[in-house]
């Protein structure tokens, strides 16, 4: 699985990372967003798959930056 990040913010809540089903990601999958800088993370989840991108709701408090390093949950499938 190659490094994962979020490519584009939309608002406080929803983002973009820069993978999709072309890299086998799924809907309602869980992730992680790291932060580096600041030592925490966030719980979040993919509501849309597009080919090469997927939108996800944060369902964390922490805020989230353009650049944080996002981490897949394993599929439950």
């Amino acid at each position: 699985m190659k490094q994962l990040s979020i490519i584009r913010l939309l608002d406080e809540e929803t983002f973009f990372v820069g993978a999709g089903s072309n890299d086998q990601i799924k809907k309602n999958q869980f992730i992680e967003v790291l932060n580096p800088r600041r030592t925490y993370k966030n719980l979040a989840q993919i509501v849309e798959v597009y080919d090469k991108y997927s939108m996800c709701k944060k369902l964390g408090k922490k805020k989230i930056f353009f650049g944080d390093t996002v981490r897949l949950r394993p599929s439950r499938d």
